[in-house]
């Protein structure tokens, strides 16, 4: 799997297109967003939507190519960087969409990806971090490793299992 820059770039920025102006999405839960839909995607597909290599920290997964792709969509002119100071006095980094994002997205991807924002953008960090936490992937993977892709097939296949999303 060789990592796709400009996916990667437009999925984050379509989920900051649709949920960067609510005030408990920062950083993490952007993190946690893109992870569920990489991995959400490979258990229907046996595929990610952006290869991305995501690391086990301490709260939950991390796309390693993060960094890279907010600056360049600052560069780019497409999101802007704002900070919210929270009650417990920490720096909260927001994410703002300047313009619509590219849709470059098959309808599978859009739909994987939609339904994880529906179901988790309403988290604030620690709530999501936590949430991610318990996904099977996550939990088999030690702290500061990457997290295997094929350890989605090891999450409960039922219909109770809340990490995956069906797209039917």
């Amino acid at each position: 799997m060789e990592f796709d820059k400009e996916k990667f770039k437009n999925v984050l920025h379509f989920i900051i297109y649709k949920c960067g102006f609510r005030n408990t999405v920062g950083r993490t839960v952007v993190h946690k967003l893109l992870y569920f839909s990489d991995f959400n995607y490979y258990t229907e597909f046996k595929k990610s939507i952006t290869n991305e290599s995501y690391i086990r920290k301490e709260r939950g997964p991390v796309p390693v190519h993060f960094e890279m792709a907010i600056e360049e969509l600052v560069e780019e002119k497409r999101i802007s960087l704002g900070k919210r100071r929270l009650p417990c006095g920490k720096i909260m980094n927001r994410y703002f969409s300047l313009k619509g994002p590219e849709m470059d997205f098959t309808k599978e991807e859009l739909v994987i990806i939609n339904k994880v924002i529906k179901k988790l953008s309403h988290l604030n960090g620690m709530q999501i971090g936590e949430y991610s936490l318990r996904d099977m992937p996550v939990r088999r993977t030690a702290e500061d490793e990457i997290i295997d892709y094929e350890l989605v097939f090891s999450r409960k296949s039922n219909n109770q299992d809340k990490f995956y999303v069906k797209i039917n």
